[in-house]
């Protein structure tokens, strides 16, 4: 029997994770390129790397692996409510933020839901919407790449169930100034659900950036999403956690599975949140390198968009699959934008000094000798 007879009526909507060139691992793409050093400034990984710290917190825990791990992460959930103001019970821990995408819908779509999504912004909103049926409307950006939050509230229906936003927004860095969220908010109808993922918070420099979490207590379906993958170096080690009202929390525990976060990142997580110099030692090297790029971008005369997050969005003004190639000939992988229709359009994430400038001194020869 052909396994598309009995797979779900979603399964032609669903497209596995492939893996091309600026996805793959580094000594992967040092393989392909033939190269002995690659830059890899394409997951918006953090560069700095987990504090000793954490190193040693998640060694230890080695010794303990013959035994399960604190099946919801109690000690990590109360260091978060205790950092953010909330109660415990406010906070849910998943295996990534991804995950914490994925069980949002798994807890709340129903395929007659209506979906809102902004046009440019991170692709898993889409795939964990499909994923339950639910049918995704997407809503236009303004002519500067940010959210049209007069758009996204012109597109709700009775059948709206949930509205995703990136804030900072994944993959253009810009926010949602916190007056302009206050406002937005107070016109969501009650049934709707309001989740905004700010995997890059830490990140955000802009004084008009202001965390959902302030509003939690004030809208009973807003649910904000946060990694440990960014700013805690922590991506290979998978946690993400959700912050939302106690009914919200307690809903989607009905769906997430026992022990999805594994004891390594548990106790690596702990002594990360605890570890506050490491987190000001990646901003500040973020910041520094950010402004390296800038700098260099305004010399070349292309666009690029003041970033809040790990990463800098940059027109290039030609065919970015071009660019993409040209700097990987010198070891250096960025993203294209091309699937977001973007087709001129690179994002390059923030790396050391060292893989800033081998960027920024790629671009300069690729440009100089167009």
């Amino acid at each position: 029997m052909n396994v598309n007879n009995i797979v779900r009526k979603v399964y032609p909507k669903l497209t596995p994770y492939k893996c091309e060139l600026a996805d793959l691992p580094v000594d992967e793409i040092k393989a392909v390129l033939g190269k002995e050093t690659v830059y890899k400034l394409s997951f918006n990984e953090s560069p700095l790397g987990p504090s000793p710290k954490v190193i040693q917190a998640m060694t230890d825990s080695l010794y303990d692996l013959n035994l399960y791990p604190s099946s919801a992460g109690d000690s990590i959930m109360k260091k978060i409510a205790e950092i953010e103001g909330i109660s415990p019970e406010q906070v849910i821990l998943s295996n990534g933020a991804d995950e914490m995408i994925i069980l949002i819908a798994q807890t709340f779509l129903e395929p007659e839901d209506e979906v809102i999504i902004p046009k440019l912004s991170f692709i898993q909103y889409l795939a964990a919407t499909n994923l339950m049926g639910a049918t995704p409307v997407f809503s236009e950006m303004k002519k500067d790449l940010s959210y049209d939050l007069e758009d996204i509230l012109s597109r709700i229906t009775s059948k709206t169930k949930a509205i995703f936003l990136c804030n900072p927004n994944n993959p253009t860095g810009t926010i949602i100034p916190k007056t302009a969220l206050v406002k937005f908010l107070s016109n969501i109808p009650d049934h709707i659900m309001v989740v905004i993922d700010e995997a890059y918070q830490e990140y955000a420099v802009s004084p008009e950036f202001e965390s959902g979490v302030r509003y939690i207590n004030q809208h009973k379906f807003l649910f904000v999403v946060r990694t440990f993958s960014k700013a805690y170096s922590l991506a290979g080690a998978r946690l993400g956690y959700g912050i939302g009202t106690m009914n919200v929390i307690d809903a989607i525990n009905h769906v997430r599975p026992p022990f999805n976060v594994n004891a390594v990142v548990q106790a690596g997580a702990l002594a990360s949140l605890e570890d506050i110099e490491h987190i000001q030692e990646a901003k500040a090297l973020n910041n520094q390198g950010k402004e390296m790029m800038y700098e260099v971008l305004e010399s070349l005369g292309l666009p690029y968009l003041k970033s809040d997050t790990n990463f800098v969005y940059i027109d290039t003004k030609v065919d970015s699959s071009v660019i993409f190639q040209k700097l990987a000939e010198y070891g250096v992988i960025v993203r294209t934008l091309k699937g977001y229709g973007l087709d001129t359009s690179i994002r390059v994430s923030v790396g050391k000094h060292e893989e800033v400038l081998a960027f920024v001194n790629s671009l300069k020869k690729i440009i100089t000798q167009a």
